[in-house]
């Protein structure tokens, strides 16, 4: 499925009843405006020029010059009958057009031929000929999007006229397919497959926009499992459907492409509808942004972390599958995503981390192990996989893991190899896709290919430090209103030693805990202990727990978390700003000395609550 806006329709909506073949196309169309003489008028002129010339000899003849009429009349009539013969072949030639239209119509299934214009010249061969141009124009109500459409369109003219025809060229827009005959196309009436194909890309490079921003979900979005990616050169939107048979997403593309910013807006979307969202960040840094918002539970950063968290996952849905067997519903099952940031390079690191510590080829291939049962059995029991992948000849893409894969969003280029292992014959041109970061190829389901433009999220971390108030307009939209996952932390029954092995046991044995863990398991954690202020009795005590709240609902007196610039700090007071309904000023003091901040009153933050009673 290419989840356009109709797919909408299939998550959770009734399917509107097939419209007939009428209500499908607009009002009749204005009859085609006659090009030259018709037939009728070329008879009308025949018997006047006739007239004509019988008048001029029976002139001439009362004035004693019959010969002389003669010689006036003879040319006269003869232009005459020519004009007749013209008519009638014009007319023969109409009937064959018309049969023809008639022809086409029950092909391209328009109501009746007055819905086509055709235009056919150059006719050639005997007293009618046939044309050796054909110029047929169509309603936009057609579809000819298939790749095979203007060569169909060829096949029914052939067998109505009985000659060969091939598609010289195919105006999308214009709606117009122009049919040569092979043996007289020579010079500029050659087809130019390539300049047809170059054509088609400049048109999908016009219609799509460079950028999209995420469209602000409506209360119809947040019900549904249907995940915004772009949209497409129509303009329809383009989705993930978390609900279709296969229910996991792939991301390809090479640096640059825009990969980063596609999987924190997919971060963004699932936290919205109120899930968790579970991040595994090899490269460290680059989905940082969503690690402070709500309901996106743990961006594991370091690879121990990101062990223990696909680990979890696993285990989640080992669980998940047990609950099924005794009983439970899927439906009753809330929805997991787990992101994995370059997971090829990820299995990688955790093949060599198995190596190191002594361990058999099992462990070695823990990560892949991992993730194809995700991919098989996760999607039963509503845990999904947002895999990203730099490659599109992996491994991965070769397995039985390509069926379960319910959309695959490739972004940039990729060589012709790679698009016929994706998409087989269907493969769409993929050059238009190469020159703008998120202009991708999308395939959802078993919907042919398209061409996306993906929509731009703002980097929460990176509009923060930029200050980029529209960017941060933005976020504060599409933060959601509710929190409803806590923060998760890795918790191992020891601190991480420096035996390979001794380590690799902690990771399999951890387990994901809520709030913060100790100073040594979370940078964030050892973060809020220096901001603490000096006036605190007795430090933070490592067993508190934290939650995110709106800004709303701070009081004096919490210690809060505003930003990464300021880290913790205690409120010390939240008034409202004139003349501005939708923000509060937040005054508060940290180890930095005492500042004041105007907060959307909707934002997500998280506070601390201690058990040593500093505040």
């Amino acid at each position: 499925m290419a989840q356009h806006d109709q797919v909408d329709t299939s998550v959770g909506e009734p399917t509107a009843e097939p419209a007939t073949t009428e209500g499908r196309f607009a009002a009749r169309p204005p009859a085609p405006t006659m090009k030259g003489w018709s037939p009728t008028a070329l008879i009308a002129s025949a018997v006047g020029m006739a007239v004509l010339a019988v008048a001029l000899w029976v002139i001439l003849a009362s004035l004693g010059q019959p010969g002389l009429g003669v010689l006036f009349m003879l040319p006269v009539l003869g232009c005459a009958g020519w004009l007749y013969a013209v008519a009638v072949r014009r007319r023969l030639r109409g009937a064959v057009i018309d049969e023809l239209a008639t022809a086409l119509a029950r092909h391209l299934g328009v109501p009746d031929a007055s819905y086509l214009e055709l235009d056919a010249r150059q006719w050639q061969g005997g007293w009618v000929g046939v044309p050796h141009v054909v110029n047929v124009q169509y309603p936009s109500e057609v579809d000819d999007t298939a790749p095979d459409w203007s060569s169909g369109v060829a096949e029914v003219v052939h067998d109505q006229l009985e000659h060969r025809y091939i598609v010289g060229r195919h105006n999308i827009r214009g709606r117009r397919v122009t049919l040569r005959d092979p043996t007289r196309a020579t010079g500029t009436l050659t087809p130019d497959p390539v300049g047809r194909e170059e054509r088609a890309r400049e048109a999908v490079r016009r219609a799509l926009p460079e950028q999209v921003s995420r469209p602000v979900p409506t209360q119809a979005d947040l019900s549904s499992w249907l995940v915004p990616l772009g949209v497409d050169a129509t303009g329809t939107r383009v989705g993930w459907n978390l609900a279709g048979p296969q229910g996991h997403l792939l991301v390809l593309g090479r640096s640059g492409s825009g990969k980063r910013v596609l999987l924190t807006g997919i971060a963004v979307e699932i936290a919205a509808r109120g899930w968790p969202v579970w991040v595994i960040d090899h490269r460290r840094v680059d989905l940082l942004g969503v690690r402070d918002w709500p309901n996106v539970q743990i961006v594991a950063s370091t690879l121990d972390d990101q062990i223990v968290v696909l680990n979890q996952a696993w285990r989640e849905m080992e669980g998940r599958v047990a609950l099924v067997e005794n009983g439970t519903s899927r439906s009753e099952l809330e929805p997991l995503v787990v992101i994995v940031h370059h997971f090829r390079e990820f299995a990688s690191a955790v093949a060599d981390a198995a190596n190191r510590a002594g361990l058999g080829a099992g462990s070695a291939a823990l990560a892949l192990d991992r993730v194809t049962d995700l991919l098989r059995h996760g999607r039963q029991v509503n845990v999904y996989l947002v895999l990203s992948l730099q490659r599109a000849d992996d491994s991965l893409l070769r397995e039985e893991s390509r069926d379960d894969l319910g959309a695959v969003v490739a972004l940039g280029r990729l060589d012709g190899r790679a698009a016929s292992a994706l998409w087989g014959s269907r493969a769409p041109d993929n050059e238009s896709a190469e020159a703008v970061p998120g202009r991708a190829i999308v395939q959802t389901g078993d919907a042919p290919p398209v061409v996306v433009q993906c929509y731009w999220t703002p980097d929460p971390r990176e509009a923060r430090r930029s200050n980029d108030e529209q960017e941060l307009h933005l976020l504060d939209a599409l933060r959601p209103n509710l929190v409803t996952h806590p923060v998760l932390h890795v918790r191992r029954s020891r601190a991480l030693t420096e035996s390979p092995e001794a380590a690799w046991r902690l990771n399999l044995d951890a387990e994901l805990a809520e709030g913060f863990g100790t100073a040594a398991g979370l940078a964030d954690w050892s973060r809020a202990r220096s901001t603490v202020p000096s006036g605190g009795t007795g430090g933070v005590d490592a067993t508190g727990w934290s939650e995110m709240i709106m800004v709303s609902q701070v009081q004096p007196g919490n210690l809060v978390r505003l930003d990464d610039d300021h880290g913790w700090v205690v409120v010390e007071q939240v008034e409202p700003v004139e003349n501005d309904g939708t923000s509060l000023l937040v005054h508060w003091r940290g180890n930095d000395g005492a500042g004041s901040d105007v907060v959307s009153r909707t934002r997500a933050v998280r506070i601390r609550h201690l058990n040593d009673g500093v505040y």
